[in-house]
């Protein structure tokens, strides 16, 4: 017993030893201390907490997406994963086409607002202009070269400075408030010529139907000849645009007005070639005749293939 007691107690240092021997009596034991428990501030713990959490959420949701090493998933689980992939990947592409064709549709819209719409010249693009857009020549269709318009510039200049008479050209695609060509020319020859209108006229082609119109004051068409005038709008500048070529019908048609204003000879109209096809069809009369003929000599056939072998047949037979 006194072993036991001995052994529970604490053991003791070499001074309480020594005094044990000394007195013959064990002294008192004195309570242990108590151990001081190092608290952690809340903020602290809070944030260890926090990191705690992240780390056991994100581990698991790696887990979850991406097995670990060593370990196979079921097929199952695996296909799910895939078709899964798939279908983001399909969403993400998706989106992307999306944002491509909605940024390729607005830089579209902003280039057609920034450079007009010419596909939608009409006339009253005409009506509206104070003056020729390129000298004395507007070719709001448009339809004209740049090196023709060029030439035609300085053929008309010429024609201004040196003889007295002044000719613009008007290209529209289409009339909208004029009732044909010559109205709308009449119209332009009042409002960019009003000062000096007698020497003044106006050349006009709407490039919808190819019809067009030369109008003018009275000194103007004197000198240029109502035939001659006729002859340059409708076999000159109609024919060439009705061919789907109206630069050079303008061009030639311009050139005719240079010269005859100038004193020179008159080119004349294109030259055009007569083409004789020849026909490639029967008539009515000739299928008719074609068609008797060939009932004919059917039965022509059809006769001979019953009838000879009908008489050798019976020749045969007189013989035996």
């Amino acid at each position: 017993r006194d072993t036991n007691q001995r052994r529970r107690r604490a053991p003791l240092t070499n001074e309480a030893a020594n005094q044990q021997d000394n007195d013959g009596a064990a002294p008192p034991i004195p309570p242990p201390k108590p151990v001081q428990s190092s608290k952690m501030p809340v903020p602290a713990a809070a944030c260890v907490l926090a990191i705690v959490v992240f780390t056991r959420t994100s581990s698991s949701s790696n887990l979850q997406h991406a097995p670990l090493a060593g370990v196979r998933a079921p097929a199952a689980q695996m296909r799910m994963s895939r078709s899964i992939n798939l279908r983001t990947n399909a969403r993400k592409s998706d989106k992307w086409m999306q944002n491509l064709g909605e940024g390729v549709a607005a830089l579209g819209l902003a280039g057609s607002m920034a450079m007009g719409t010419p596909a939608l010249a009409s006339e009253f693009d005409v009506l509206d202009a104070p003056k020729p857009t390129n000298g004395y020549i507007m070719d709001d269709t448009p339809c004209l070269q740049k090196g023709s318009e060029k030439k035609m510039n300085e053929d008309l200049s010429f024609l201004e400075v040196g003889k007295g008479y002044k000719l613009n050209v008007i290209t529209t695609r289409k009339l909208e408030d004029s009732p044909d060509a010559d109205t709308l020319g009449q119209r332009m020859l009042d409002k960019w010529s009003s000062s000096d209108k007698a020497n003044s006229g106006v050349l006009v082609l709407v490039g919808k139907n190819s019809e067009v119109a030369l109008v003018g004051g009275d000194k103007f068409l004197a000198a240029l000849g109502e035939d001659t005038a006729g002859s340059i709008a409708q076999e000159t500048v109609g024919y060439f645009a009705s061919e789907g070529r109206p630069n050079q019908g303008v061009s030639e048609g311009v050139n005719r007005i240079r010269a005859v204003l100038s004193g020179e000879a008159d080119p004349g109209p294109p030259v055009i070639k007569s083409q004789n096809k020849e026909r490639t069809y029967k008539t009515k009369d000739e299928v008719e005749a074609s068609k008797g003929a060939s009932i004919q000599v059917v039965g022509a056939l059809l006769l001979i293939a019953f009838v000879v072998p009908m008489l050798q047949y019976a020749g045969y037979v007189q013989k035996e």
